[in-house]
């Protein structure tokens, strides 16, 4: 049977799925802790954007490489971002028992200001997990990403609140929201903002070709000869 040969698309499709939902588990346990949950959320969105690139390698080693290496600015951002969230849903609430012919209009304005503060949230970790910078600087360039792509990233933040939201009023499907319901968003998410971050890598890499990664030719070739010849 065809379809169960590794380099079937069938089999291809099951691995990448069994990848996502590693990841997934892996980013359950590390959030427990509360306080590790920017690191595990940044390891999350490094896995997800290697595995819409094929260049996963080892999951849980790729997962772990990228914990330990951005726990302290994940954390940082982890923090701070906790702190706004906070702030901004505290306004919604506050906004939500205003009377008069104003108030639906004040109610729609910090549910939207709300709304972007949980997308460029989003967006921020994948940044922090593929770009160095400080953590000014990745909040900032996730805030520039998150408007360079905005469409995009409020579909990012819809599927990111539908899996709970699922989860909750359906019950039957809590199993696949806790084997999927982060890195699958994730996952997604990486395909839709995969063009705009290898835009910044390509210009990165013309500015300083001494940083740009190798390549080997022959893999390069093969890579080219084997997209050839499946089209």
């Amino acid at each position: 049977m065809r379809f169960l040969n590794p380099d079937s698309k069938f089999m291809t499709v099951l691995n990448k799925i069994s990848d996502v939902m590693i990841v997934n588990l892996l980013t359950i346990l590390m959030c427990i802790p509360v306080i590790t949950a920017g690191a595990a959320l940044t390891a999350k969105d490094y896995m997800c954007y290697k595995l819409v690139k094929n260049e996963e390698g080892g999951i849980i080693k790729g997962y772990f490489h990228s914990f330990k290496q951005n726990f302290k600015q994940a954390t940082v951002i982890w923090l701070i971002m906790i702190v706004v969230l906070g702030v901004a849903g505290f306004d919604v609430l506050f906004a939500s028992g205003l009377e008069g012919s104003g108030a639906n209009i004040v109610k729609a304005v910090m549910i939207a200001i709300l709304f972007f503060i949980f997308i460029s949230c989003i967006m921020i970790f994948p940044v922090l997990a593929r770009f160095d910078n400080t953590v000014k600087g990745t909040i900032k360039s996730g805030l520039h990403m998150t408007v360079a792509i905005l469409p995009r990233a409020v579909l990012m933040g819809i599927m990111y609140i539908i899996p709970p939201v699922v989860g909750l009023y359906w019950f039957a499907s809590i199993p696949v929201v806790f084997l999927f319901g982060i890195a699958g968003p994730g996952y997604i998410s990486a395909m839709l903002y995969r063009k705009a971050f290898e835009k910044v890598e390509e210009k990165f890499y013309a500015e300083h070709p001494e940083a740009a990664p190798e390549v080997d030719p022959v893999e390069e070739q093969m890579k080219k000869y084997l997209g050839e010849s499946s089209k």
